[in-house]
């Protein structure tokens, strides 16, 4: 909240949602497309591979691991620092110091602790993951409507005043980007949807796909909207940036009250592990597909012989989420910004595997198909791509002249993706192309084959 507010001003970050929101529910769409001519696990993994082949496949998945992977590590650190701030003290005695911030032991326990729990959870399967899921999402909703209505009916609207960021329609439009920039982080998650697909009931409607994931969407832009508006109109922007916690201070600050300050503290953490669930399994599931195709060792696309749950991927998940989660809250921007490379990257492939399989495979079958034809996918990728050069533009201008941090972090997990790609290659090379085919997008094996494969 406090970098929205001092990057673009109230209305000008409601702008940057509502503009972001509109691109990403044309990228919906597009992705709604494809999940249901393509209802398999591992999503992305399996559109960019029918339209751009193994290698792009492999890039896709393997950025989106990075995504859904190290957004739990987000959440983890995220938890620990709410909960300090509903429990002061909590923290206990510093442990070690990293990128200039302080770890304390009591803060890193909890988010290690939690996300044994989410692992624990979804290494009993799907349904088991759905139902905390649920619970933990009418908890948000609840909390969140009490924070929205104190807010906008306790608060002053001549406290949106300034708008916009800077005294000049150039310095609004440049915060207005800069929010824009890390819009594809933060609505993240419509695309779990797909990763479910060969987990959904037998005769489940594949029409009702897209207006699932518009729904996803919209609801997400009006809570961004609506939170920011609350926050906004509680208190004078200058006390709310001096917090450490803005939104919860813009409350307690509008009605000076601290319970109500503790509502939006236990709104956010609601918020926090019903994402940290959800992009949880979807990462479990991209490993899966990545793994079942021979992309990486097919060691983690063993399935659990009780719960039917990808058991390795949800180890693998678990360990990696918690090493990211070692690194304190100064690494918390480093994965929005990478996040919202990573997934402006991937967003963009998908558009543009649209695009291409129209015209390759026009007699596929399709239960749902984009309205507006290719003016609208042509419009939907070249927005997809805007979103791509600002994620990438305005990292590169926070570091002021060097090396992103963001970049490094990525060509790193670019490097270890290289490596499990390499290792996985001896035995990808044993897989014909039918049978290929068959392992990300489950059509019928042609044989000669193994039946031990």
């Amino acid at each position: 909240m406090g970098a929205w507010l001092s990057g673009a001003g109230a209305v000008g970050a409601i702008v940057a949602f509502v503009v972001g929101g509109l691109v990403m529910l044309a990228i919906g769409l597009c992705y709604a497309e494809m999940a249901a001519a393509y209802p398999v696990s591992g999503g992305e993994l399996a559109y960019v591979f029918e339209a751009w082949g193994i290698p792009w496949s492999f890039a896709a998945a393997w950025f989106l691991a990075f995504i859904y992977i190290f957004t739990t590590s987000f959440e983890a650190i995220s938890v620990e620092w709410l909960v300090s701030a509903l429990i002061p003290g909590f923290g206990g005695p510093t442990i070690y110091t990293l990128f200039g911030q302080e770890v304390r032991l009591w803060s890193l326990a909890l988010g290690l602790g939690i996300m044994t729990v989410i692992s624990m959870i979804n290494y009993r399967g799907g349904k088991t993951a759905a139902w905390f899921q649920d619970l933990m999402t009418f908890c948000l909703v609840v909390t969140s409507g009490i924070f929205i209505v104190a807010g906008l009916i306790g608060g002053d609207f001549a406290n949106l005043s300034p708008a916009f960021a800077g005294s000049t329609p150039r310095a609004a439009f440049a915060g207005i980007i800069i929010v824009l920039a890390g819009i594809p982080f933060w609505f993240s998650g419509f695309d779990a949807i797909p990763q479910a697909m060969e987990e959904v009931e037998e005769g489940a409607k594949l029409k009702l796909v897209p207006r699932v994931m518009a729904m996803a969407i919209g609801f997400a832009l009006v809570f961004y909207c609506l939170v920011i508006l609350a926050a906004s109109v509680s208190a004078p922007r200058p006390d709310i940036l001096a917090a450490e916690l803005p939104a919860a201070a813009a409350i307690e600050a509008a009605f000076d009250s601290p319970w109500l300050g503790r509502i939006v503290l236990i709104a956010g953490l609601c918020g926090l592990i019903t994402t940290w669930n959800a992009l949880f399994f979807a990462s479990t599931r991209v490993v899966f597909a990545l793994a079942r195709a021979r992309m990486i060792p097919s060691r983690f696309a063993n399935v659990h012989d009780r719960y039917g749950s990808p058991g390795a991927a949800v180890v693998f998940v678990g360990v990696v989420g918690g090493i990211g989660a070692l690194f304190g809250r100064n690494a918390i921007m480093i994965i929005v910004s990478g996040g919202a490379i990573s997934m402006a990257f991937v967003f963009l492939l998908v558009v543009l595997g649209v695009i291409k399989l129209r015209s390759t495979q026009p007699d596929h079958p399709r239960p749902y198909t984009v309205p507006g034809g290719k003016p609208f996918l042509y419009m939907s990728a070249g927005l997809g791509g805007g979103l791509f050069i600002s994620a990438i533009y305005e990292t590169f201008l926070a570091a002021g002249g060097g090396v992103p941090p963001e970049w490094i972090v990525l060509g790193v997990w670019a490097t270890i993706g290289l490596f499990f790609f390499r290792m996985a290659a001896p035995m990808r090379a044993k897989v014909s192309e039918s049978e290929m085919r068959w392992l990300i997008l489950n059509e019928k094996r042609v044989p000669p084959y193994d039946e031990d494969d």
